[in-house]
């Protein structure tokens, strides 16, 4: 970390000195030594520090010069050895203990770096860029708890840095609370308003948060300060995805541009591929994500990485995050390798792949968080995919194919707006329930209860469309309510203005905030009937909906993320909540709300429908994706094989 954070350092020659070193004072030698560091000539500093040590100083200022100048050559092991002595000569000094904590992240001895910065911080609060170092190797450690209360102290102390306010921010997204992340990153703006990173994450809390239009506007100008930057496009290109303001061809010649951009740079690393081509052999699969963890991504990907038939398939899972949790080691044990490669350059990730023979290689992520798309640029594996994370091409080239299904992308419909070949399956997408979910219960308005409309998808999936058709409903309905999940005090102040203007009163919504996933799923007892958003619909949302006994009113679009709703609806033979038109979605809505006993029916039905669905798409959806994957490796086989075999 040491050596990332400060300049790179000139390799200098030891100059000959203009006096006989050995006739001059310790303290004379010493300040001699201060005076290279500062001309930033460690080599020197070295050699007089090392002078001094063999002269068995017991000067604690020699060792900590010494251990500074060591540090700054990268010899961290060297400086870990004689910052240990200084901070033994002078236990009180948080530089030693600082610089000891440096040399030891370098040597990847977190432990060590954790009791070395404990005790800086307790000696002292002088050193502020202990604050955000501490707070990366707390991060890194699972520590978030800590981290935080560690940045909120600094904080305090340091109430002008902006890289403090902007780590506090990142955390509080990591653990999703993007209200605490936007009012960190709004401070952390004021004070340095041309961050590109800043600008890049704030605007994502606060598409999480639904305030899409600021979101859109400093995610551009991220991308503008930046661009050379693949993650801040990315985060721009998933913004676009939310929107309804730019059409399919425009999304699509963003994504191209990425491509241009991040793309063709590293074309040359392509092919020069030694896979094993042996008919009958196992094909290698590898599995590409952040999103091995407590993630939605797990309620998909968990049942198709347990069915696969290993007789057939080797299963590489590649985990692009630093923090394993419960769900990560369930899933590892579906993988026969399994590589954590989150702190991999691109290069040395490619490389690995190639080292392990991957015949195809999937991307679960898109352009959404943690992705790895500048490896696949590199297009490491001679067969890649996308799929599940991100509804939409990504633009490379190097990914041949995305994964989708017809009820998705219809024939015809979205091939234009792809720079892979679609791989249509039968079904393509899963879900697996949480384990102990709470009982159905019967419907809510039945026993008395005010109906209830509601929508707990993300709220950066909510459009000023969405709202004018839920006040629509409302109005129509004027008995009922509608309950918003994941609601932020500014999500209710905006929310509440925008109904108000459309004739809604405050008194007919009801927010809830982000609450454990036990308790999200307990608060479909009070709800007869979800609202879907669109033009991005709600997925992993919508199944636990459903898993509720609570069907869902969707309007189908002409994108794949549009026809979410209607296909897990349509699967489910839930046809009669499946509307093509804003109108017919509101007729929907206010019918269901006046006949109470039909869709209690459908609700006390759900659950089994669900379980009887999801047994079936863990065990074909499997099937269905192998046949494909086996299908484009033998094609790939067969061009190889008649390449090699073809007259030079």
């Amino acid at each position: 970390m040491f050596g990332t954070l400060l300049k790179k350092l000139f390799d200098f020659k030891k100059p000959t000195p203009l006096v006989d070193m050995e006739l001059i004072s310790a303290t004379e030698k010493l300040k001699a030594a201060n005076a290279a560091i500062g001309q930033q000539n460690f080599f020197l500093a070295v050699n007089y520090c090392s002078d001094l040590v063999s002269a068995q100083s017991q000067d604690p200022d020699v060792y900590i010069s010494y251990g500074y100048a060591l540090l700054n050559l990268g010899r961290f092991a060297d400086a870990k050895y004689i910052l240990t002595t200084a901070t033994s000569l002078t236990p009180q000094s948080a530089d030693a203990f600082y610089m000891l904590g440096k040399a030891c992240v370098e040597l990847q001895e977190p432990d060590a770096a954790e009791q070395a910065w404990s005790t800086c911080y307790a000696l002292s609060h002088e050193i502020e860029a202990l604050f955000c170092d501490f707070c990366l190797l707390l991060f890194s450690r699972g520590k978030l708890g800590q981290a935080i209360d560690l940045m909120n102290l600094g904080i305090k102390k340091y109430p002008l840095n902006a890289d403090i306010h902007f780590f506090l921010g990142n955390l509080y997204s990591e653990k999703a609370d993007y209200a605490n992340a936007v009012t960190a990153y709004a401070k952390s703006l004021r004070l340095n308003p041309e961050s590109a990173y800043l600008l890049s994450n704030y605007a994502t809390a606060l598409s999480q948060t639904g305030d899409l239009t600021l979101a859109s506007e400093l995610s551009l100008r991220a991308s503008q300060i930046a661009p050379e930057s693949a993650s801040i496009f990315s985060n721009y290109l998933l913004g676009m995805q939310y929107s309804a303001l730019f059409t399919n061809a425009e999304k699509f010649a963003a994504h191209l541009e990425y491509a241009r951009k991040f793309e063709s740079p590293v074309l040359s690393h392509w092919g020069n591929y030694k896979n094993n081509l042996a008919l009958g052999k196992k094909i290698r699969i590898g599995y590409v994500s952040g999103d091995f963890r407590n993630h939605s991504l797990i309620f998909f990907i968990a049942p198709i990485l347990a069915n696969h038939n290993k007789s057939k398939f080797e299963v590489y899972g590649y985990y692009n995050y630093p923090l394993p949790d419960a769900e990560t080691l369930r899933v590892k044990k579906f993988c026969d390798v399994w590589v954590t490669c989150h702190d991999m350059s691109d290069d040395a990730l490619e490389a690995r792949i190639r080292a392990d023979e991957v015949d195809i290689l999937i991307d679960l992520s898109g352009h959404t968080g943690h992705n790895r798309l500048q490896t696949f640029a590199r297009k490491p594996a001679p067969i890649q995919m996308t799929w599940l994370g991100y509804q939409a091409s990504t633009g490379l080239s190097a990914i041949d194919y995305r994964i989708t299904e017809e009820a998705l992308d219809p024939t015809g419909s979205s091939e234009s707006f792809h720079s892979e070949k679609l791989v249509r399956l039968p079904s393509s997408g899963t879900f697996s329930p949480l384990p102990d979910s709470p009982l159905v219960n019967e419907l809510p308005a039945l026993g008395g209860a005010a109906f209830t409309f509601a929508c707990f998808n993300n709220p950066s999936k909510i459009t000023d469309q969405a709202i004018k058709l839920w006040s629509q409903i409302l109005i129509a309905a004027p008995t009922s309510r509608l309950m918003i999940g994941n609601a932020t005090p500014a999500l209710i102040e905006k929310l509440s203005s925008q109904f108000s203007q459309l004739k809604v009163a405050p008194n007919r919504l009801v927010f809830q905030p982000k609450v454990g996933i036990r308790e999200y799923l307990q608060l479909h007892h009070q709800v007869d009937l979800a609202l879907d958003t669109f033009p991005y619909n709600g997925g992993t949302t919508s199944l636990h909906s459903l898993w509720m006994g609570v069907p869902i009113i969707v309007l189908e679009g002409d994108t794949a993320l549009s026809k979410v709703g209607a296909s897990i609806m349509n699967g489910l033979g839930l046809k009669q909540f499946c509307c093509m038109s804003p109108q017919n979605y509101v007729d929907t809505a206010v019918y269901f709300s006046n006949h109470l006993p039909e869709l209690n029916a459908v609700r006390l039905l759900l659950r089994e429908q669900m379980a009887v669905l999801m047994e079936w798409l863990a065990r074909n959806v499997t099937a269905f994706l192998e046949s494909a994957l086996e299908d484009c490796w033998g094609k790939y086989r067969q061009n190889r094989i008649g390449d090699a075999q073809a007259p030079k």
